[in-house]
C-alpha cells in the first residue's frame, strides 16, 4: 500500500478533498485511540478508553464518537464493504467494552478508531492511485479467437447438415 504524501500539493479539488478528510480523520482517530503513551511501555491510548471508564454512559459516548468516522467515510464515498468493516470494529469494541474491567482493557488494545482510519486511508489511497492502463489488445484478441471458433463451428454444422 502506498503512502499518501499529505504535504504534497494535490493536483485537483477531488484530491484536496480526500487529503483534507484523511488528515482530519487521522487526527480524530489518534485523539480517540493513541494520543498518549503509558510511560516506559509501548502502550498507547486516547480519550476513548478513558471515557469508557465512566459507568453507564462512557461506552455509549465512545460509540457516538466512533460513529463520526463512519459518517465521514460515507461522506467521501467509501464502499459498502468498508463501511460494514468499520461498523463491525465499532460494534466489537462497544459490546466487549460493556464488560466491566475486561472491556476497558480490551478497549485499550482494540483501537477501533485507528482501525477504521486505516480502512478509510486504504479507500482514499485506492481513489488517488492512478489505475493501470487496461490491456485492450488482450480483450480484442480473446473476442477475435472466440469469434473464429464460433464461425468454424457454424461452418462445420452447415457442412454436416446440408452438404452430406
Amino acid at each position: 500500500m502506498t503512502k499518501i504524501q499529505s504535504d504534497s500539493q494535490p493536483q485537483n479539488p477531488e484530491q484536496q478533498k480526500y487529503i483534507s478528510s484523511l488528515r482530519r480523520l487521522d487526527r480524530y482517530a489518534q485523539m480517540l485511540d493513541s494520543k498518549f503513551r503509558i510511560p516506559f511501555t509501548r502502550i498507547r491510548f486516547g480519550l476513548d478508553p478513558v471515557i469508557g471508564l465512566v459507568p453507564g454512559v462512557g461506552d455509549v459516548a465512545g460509540l457516538g464518537l466512533s460513529l463520526y468516522l463512519i459518517g465521514e467515510a460515507i461522506k467521501i464515498g467509501a464502499g459498502t464493504r468498508t463501511i460494514v468493516k468499520m461498523l463491525g470494529n465499532v460494534l466489537v469494541e462497544f459490546v466487549i467494552g460493556l464488560v466491566p474491567l475486561f472491556g476497558d482493557a480490551f478497549d485499550l488494545m482494540w483501537k477501533a478508531n485507528d482501525r477504521n482510519a486505516a480502512l478509510v486511508r486504504a479507500h482514499i489511497e485506492q481513489k488517488l492511485t492512478p489505475s493501470k492502463p487496461r490491456r485492450r489488445w488482450l480483450s480484442y484478441g480473446l473476442v477475435t479467437v472466440f469469434g473464429l471458433v464460433l464461425v468454424s463451428l457454424a461452418v462445420l454444422v452447415f457442412q454436416a447438415l446440408f452438404l452430406t
